[in-house]
């Protein structure tokens, strides 16, 4: 990945923070049938290894499973973006010298993949996923979180038949944050206010992380 110093995110609680925010990543790998990816939800162990191993769960008839086993991967987990407008600058009206750009948060991360074909080990990854998942949504609705022993027992043994288990130990890890660092204060606030009037809630959270990296 290239990332000029500005931008470079390397403190590895901060990365594993960053993953644990967006924790939809992209699987890429290769195979002799070319480049093969997959969009899935994966959760990190952060004590395990130098770098923490990512956990995650394919369907059994996504074919990409059979060709990964052993094989060297990277796992993309894209946060907040959008695209900054030089009309947002107000260096715009002292010299003009401004373009348009592209402002996001990103993590890659490199490592080794492992299948677990094993029923117990995926039965603990979808608990440790759901209850992961289900905790972060307490504080936006009331009642209990679901448990994966609410439904019928033998419904899950099939569900948990349906999927293999995936397991990347990490070995390279890294950060970008390019949130307008290069430009003066003046010009990120004003960035930071034209993501606040956008009609796109995707572009208010882009102005949030920039708010709170000043």
């Amino acid at each position: 990945m290239y990332r000029p110093p500005a931008f470079s995110v390397d403190e590895r609680d901060e990365l594993f923070d960053m993953i644990e925010g967006s924790p939809f990543g992209n699987l890429v790998t290769s195979s002799n049938a070319g480049l093969e990816a997959t969009g899935l939800p994966m959760i990190i162990d952060r004590d395990r290894g130098d770098l923490g191993v990512l956990r995650c769960h394919l369907a059994r008839a996504n074919s990409h499973w059979r060709s990964m086993d052993g094989v060297d991967a990277l796992v993309i987990f894209q946060l907040v973006d959008g695209y900054i407008s030089p009309s947002w600058y107000p260096s715009k009206a002292e010299h003009g010298k401004v373009v348009p750009t592209w402002n996001y948060e990103i993590v890659h991360a490199h490592g080794t993949v492992r299948i677990q074909d094993n029923v117990e080990w995926v039965r603990q990854l979808v608990t440790d996923l759901t209850d992961h998942h289900e905790s972060t949504m307490l504080g936006q609705r009331a009642g209990r979180p679901w448990r994966v022993t609410d439904a019928p027992a033998d419904y899950i043994d099939r569900q948990l038949r349906a999927i293999v288990g995936v397991e990347i130990e990490v070995t390279r890890l890294e950060g970008k944050r390019k949130l307008s660092q290069n430009r003066s204060d003046d010009d990120r606030l004003g960035v930071a206010g034209g993501l606040a009037e956008s009609p796109l809630d995707s572009d208010h959270s882009l102005g949030e992380a920039m708010r709170s990296t000043m």
